[in-house]
């Protein structure tokens, strides 16, 4: 249990060769449920062919090939079994809710007189990652869908400048005021986000298609203090806590071709959303050097949470079977246990020999965005 903890910790899946494992075994069955394909379409009738002069609008049939509809996923009408997508996703995070953690300390009175280190003053760079899209599709102008992406991760750090005795520890943390002074103070903030899909998308004409399916959804948080005391020799005190959200739920969506259906050039937009299940937890730890106590606590408290997605891509057609794809993506996730918001999480006043941790609080919420970049191909 103490590996899962520690694994959980750094942002690492130790599901993952279980999830590719049924993934190919699900892929393999539905090569045997496609419902036709033109390689063979000798058993269907042929259309008649329209005379192109004599009604212009009229779509133009010649055999020996049926007529081909461009659409979602095959926007060029060539029928594919398989489509693919490997894109670099380049995303940021927005900055944390606002929790105050350490105060300026007034060197006369030795009360606080003013904001020092807020969460809200972690603002995380950029963080890449893959994200591999498989596309079955079912010979109905429908596919199933498998979706993976991994992020990690979001960083930032921030270092207050040394005041000698400067700074105080905000009466959030630990739900309690502290009169402790610190001589410098650091905090750091890394997050890890991952998703898997399991989406059926259904026939549809033309340039939209709805889609529905399973998708499961990590957030990990990991935040962390070094606190330097006005003592010489003394090691900083440390305090750090590390939450975990597991997000299972149903999605629905729709997935469309805005503009340039049939054509080269065109831009594709996308939108899913679903009330998820999230099993979320947070592990916690401080040392204390002046008592030499190192403490520690876990807790978990299952939420109901909110998963939302969308997208605007552009994509141009190098060939009738590859395309190479741009644009933005969005992400908005509500009821999570964030790191930062459990610093003033407690049912009791703690002091320093208590335990560090209360509750977990499951009210946070985090916006991701960024650009998207990648191929596409059919097959």
């Amino acid at each position: 249990m103490e590996g899962a903890w520690q694994a959980r910790a750094t942002g690492e899946f130790d599901g993952w060769q279980w999830l590719i494992g049924v993934t190919i075994v699900i892929l393999v069955v539905l090569g045997f449920v496609r419902r036709a394909h033109s390689e063979d379409i000798s058993a269907i009738e042929l259309p008649i062919a329209v005379d192109a002069v004599a009604d212009p609008e009229a779509t133009l049939c010649c055999p020996p090939a049926p007529c081909r509809v461009p659409h979602v996923l095959d926007p060029l009408g060539v029928d594919p079994v398989w489509s693919g997508r490997t894109e670099a996703l380049l995303l940021w995070r927005d900055v944390p809710q606002a929790v105050q953690i350490y105060d300026i300390r007034d060197a006369g009175t030795g009360l606080a007189a003013g904001s020092a280190l807020n969460a809200s003053n972690l603002a995380s760079g950029m963080a890449a990652g893959p994200r591999f899209t498989i596309f079955r599709h079912t010979g109905d102008d429908g596919a199933i869908e498998f979706n993976y992406f991994r992020v990690q991760s979001f960083t930032a750090t921030k270092t207050l400048p040394t005041v000698p005795a400067g700074y105080l520890q905000s009466d959030a943390f630990f739900c309690c005021p502290s009169t402790t002074p610190y001589s410098s103070v650091t905090g750091s903030l890394s997050s890890a986000f991952q998703s898997f899909e399991l989406n059926r998308r259904f026939p549809t004409d033309g340039g939209f298609q709805w889609l529905t399916g399973f998708r499961w959804v990590e957030w990990n948080d990991t935040f962390g203090l070094s606190s330097v005391l006005p003592v010489p020799g003394v090691a900083p005190e440390t305090y750090n806590t590390s939450t975990f959200n597991d997000l299972y739920g149903w999605q629905f969506g729709a997935d469309s071709i805005l503009l340039g259906l049939g054509t080269p050039w065109r831009l594709e937009g996308l939108a899913k959303a679903g009330v998820f299940y999230n099993q979320a937890g947070q592990a916690s730890s401080a040392f204390y050097p002046l008592d030499g106590k190192s403490l520690a606590v876990r807790t978990a408290k299952p939420a109901t949470a909110f998963v939302g997605e969308v997208g605007v891509t552009g994509v141009y057609d190098i060939a009738d079977w590859l395309s190479v794809r741009a644009g933005y993506a969005a992400f908005w996730l509500d009821g999570l246990a964030l790191a930062t918001n459990q610093v003033n999480q407690c049912s009791i006043c703690n002091s320093p020999l208590a335990d560090p941790q209360g509750p977990t609080h499951v009210g946070g919420g985090v916006f991701v965005q960024g650009i998207t970049l990648g191929l596409e191909g059919r097959w």
